[in-house]
């Protein structure tokens, strides 16, 4: 059923409610096609988590591929969680275009934040950037509040804060995701002006607490979700769950329980967060340990990343990460990881692969 765009602010207070998490694409084990039955495996997989939604990235794709990989999504969500995805591109005219495919297959909502190489002289010009791209489309729009140099010149916190709180009077603007290393003035700021407007989310477990009980938070944006959880033990689906109920205490004793996993996995990341990597091959192996297809990538877009391979050392901590908090990563040999749960379960083993991986050892 189509929703317009007045109509947008009512369905996110309804629809966004928990976690979302981080989609990424499946390959054929050569890399150069899709891997249909993986990425169905991975939507079936968040619907056992408890996600209300799906964010699809579609990384390393081709505009054709970037559409069929969201048309499976789609289909196979079959309307029982939300799907979203991040409108970045180099150019306006291509997020433009990434603004409508996603709209024709059936996606609800973009997140939408200027490409790292646009610079905007005034708050004139970014605003008008933001409104280009919203007053395109009758999905739900999420603005990201990331931190960096990219607006250093517009506002003292780096964030565009005065842009972000009027764009947050736009009917389709619905939710603001709040960047984990966010300074707490700037959290601060943001809040004060955009909490009555649009819905607040961040992925930062110990700010949920104030941002549940000050600010009305009743999702989180893209996360790694299964970093912390099973379908079996969904700590995190009810660390939220008690948030949004105002149960702090109940709350409080599942953070704590999760803490040790939650430490591993920043120290993980701490080394990779300075330098804005985003380690998509890592969280695949989170994903990949609780169920998921995994599967290597395809060359990151982000050429950071390949600073980071996973390596045999990070495999363990990973798995040891679960352990902490009672949760049993999967048995199966990590050479289901590269090539893929259903790729392996079909007889195709790492010997058969036409290539060395880069980023993965």
């Amino acid at each position: 059923m189509a929703i317009s765009k007045s109509e947008r602010k009512d369905w996110a207070r309804e629809h966004f409610k928990g976690f979302e998490n981080i989609f990424m694409p499946s390959f054929t084990p050569d890399l150069k096609g899709l891997d249909e039955a993986g990425i169905r495996l991975d939507v079936r997989r968040s619907l056992a988590h408890g996600c209300f939604s799906v964010f699809a990235v579609p990384l390393g794709l081709a505009p054709p591929e970037a559409k069929r990989f969201l048309e499976i999504v789609v289909d196979e969500v079959k309307g029982r969680m939300s799907v979203g995805l991040p409108i970045m591109a180099e150019t306006i005219e291509a997020s433009l275009q990434e603004l409508q495919m996603a709209e024709e297959v059936g996606c609800t909502h973009a997140l939408i934040h200027p490409s790292h190489t646009f610079h905007a002289n005034t708050e004139d010009d970014l605003y008008k950037y933001y409104r280009t791209l919203i007053d395109s489309t009758n999905l739900g729009v999420a603005l990201w509040a990331t931190d960096g140099q990219q607006f250093a010149n517009l506002h003292p916190s780096n964030v565009a804060v005065d842009v972000y709180a009027k764009l947050a009077d736009e009917p389709n603007v619905v939710a603001l995701k709040l960047m984990t290393t966010l300074e707490l003035p700037t959290v601060f700021a943001l809040c004060e002006k955009m909490h009555k407007k649009v819905l607040i989310g961040g992925v930062h477990l110990g700010l949920m607490p104030f941002l549940a009980k000050h600010y009305g938070m009743q999702w989180s944006g893209a996360w790694t979700i299964e970093a912390l959880q099973s379908p079996e033990k969904p700590y995190m689906v009810e660390y939220m769950n008690h948030l949004v109920a105002g149960r702090y205490d109940e709350a409080m004793k599942i953070f704590w329980h999760i803490k040790p996993a939650y430490n591993a996995l920043f120290q993980l990341m701490s080394p990779m967060l300075p330098k804005g990597v985003h380690p998509f091959t890592h969280l695949k192996y989170y994903q990949w340990c609780m169920g998921g297809n995994g599967g290597l990538m395809r060359d990151p877009w982000d050429p950071n990343e390949k600073e980071f391979p996973l390596r045999p050392e990070e495999r363990a901590l990973i798995k040891s990460g679960f352990r902490s908090i009672g949760l049993e990563p999967r048995t199966d040999s990590d050479e289901s990881f590269i090539v893929g749960a259903e790729a392996y379960a079909s007889g195709v083993r790492a010997k058969d692969m036409p290539y060395k991986a880069t980023y993965a050892e």
